[in-house]
């Protein structure tokens, strides 16, 4: 970092000397001493002075994390363009190192903290919070790819992931009685060159013909159990979730508490468990690549079957049944009834136990 702040201390002194060797004659510097590095110590007095400026502000913006956490809010306010929020991502993650050091990440988990108090107090209900798009969003994601995350979101969905979606030719997650309608005539046709079938049959009468009803049947059944595998993988997991991970949503509950004191705090930890969902794990189901969770692309059956669990279970933590929308997986509330969302709330209430470790690191 004193290096960092040492270029751009440096920087202006630089250019004035690149832009004077420019304007000489060539024979004039051909003898001129280069340097590969910046050397605080070839500074001159003014210069030093501007570099002792550059680390007082660089250490006031780690350590007092209310100054970006209000560029961050106003930016939001402002409709900031994506370019410029890039560059403001970029210049934090330096200012913090990456977080790669315990010392880096322990004033960046407390900006991330104080950024979402920020955005809290400046929403009037909790339902304004849930739906606005934030910076610290963008932040968590990028502190959330070190290998640290990665290689926790890989030793834990792996098995689900790849093992028991992925992997199996024969799974078919497909719920929408059209669709399957649909297979089922194609296949037909290839298999005899002609079909019986009425290529426009309604949906409504679609998922009473008995082999698509039975296809329909076996799919839901198939994405119930991978959903139960789902919160069992995840409830295993809690323990071992990364300190920063807990320690954010952790703060986020606490600051939803302080400024919304009337809602019910079953609605709050919902609110906590979505967006951890959103951020952090959700990505493994719609680009699993990008994740380490495999080393090649997904075919398209594959990325169809991700797509629909991750449907099911964006659901499923949001603590929402099936509307109208997709009203052909309505069948499966009597499962968020029954048992999935009460599995949420004993996974929610775990992480809400297990906040002393989180708080005791950065206390």
């Amino acid at each position: 970092m004193d290096a960092k702040i040492g270029l751009l201390a440096h920087n202006k002194i630089a250019s004035d000397e690149a832009a004077r060797l420019r304007h000489m004659p060539s024979s004039a510097h051909r003898g001129t001493p280069t340097k590969d590095s910046f050397n605080s110590r070839t500074l001159n007095k003014g210069s030093r002075a501007k570099l002792e400026r550059y680390q007082e502000l660089f250490f006031i913006l780690q350590t007092q994390p209310q100054y970006l956490a209000r560029l961050f809010r106003k930016n939001r306010e402002q409709g900031v363009v994506d370019a410029d929020q890039k560059r403001l991502e970029s210049l934090v993650m330096s200012t913090f190192a990456h977080a790669q050091k315990q010392r880096e990440e322990y004033y960046f988990l407390k900006l991330l903290a104080k950024s979402v108090q920020e955005e809290c107090n400046a929403c009037g209900a909790i339902q304004e919070f849930q739906r606005g798009s934030y910076f610290f969003d963008r932040l968590f994601r990028t502190y959330t790819r070190a290998p640290r995350d990665r290689k926790f979101l890989r030793q834990t969905f792996t098995p689900l992931i790849r093992n028991m979606i992925l992997d199996d030719d024969q799974l078919d997650l497909e719920s929408d009685p059209r669709q399957i309608y649909r297979f089922l005539l194609n296949d037909e046709e290839l298999r005899t060159g002609t079909c019986s079938r009425d290529p426009n049959l309604p949906q409504g009468i679609a998922i009473k013909e008995p082999d698509v009803r039975a296809i329909f049947v076996k799919n839901l059944q198939d994405v119930k159990e991978l959903a139960d595998h789902f919160l069992e993988t995840l409830q295993e997991a809690i323990p071992r979730l990364p300190f920063g991970v807990r320690y954010v949503t952790r703060q986020m509950f606490d600051s939803l508490s302080e400024r919304y004191p009337q809602e019910d705090q079953r609605h709050l930890l919902r609110a906590v468990t979505f967006w951890t969902w959103k951020h952090y794990i959700k990505p493994i189901f719609t680009s699993p690549e990008d994740s380490g969770i495999i080393e090649r692309s997904v075919d398209p059956a594959g990325k169809r079957n991700l797509n629909m669990m991750a449907l099911v279970l964006n659901q499923l933590i949001m603590g929402r049944e099936f509307d109208e929308e997709h009203f052909y997986l309505k069948p499966l509330n009597r499962y968020f009834t029954g048992t999935g969302f009460s599995k949420m709330d004993d996974i929610r209430a775990q992480c809400k136990h297990n906040k002393h470790s989180a708080c005791l690191y950065l206390s």
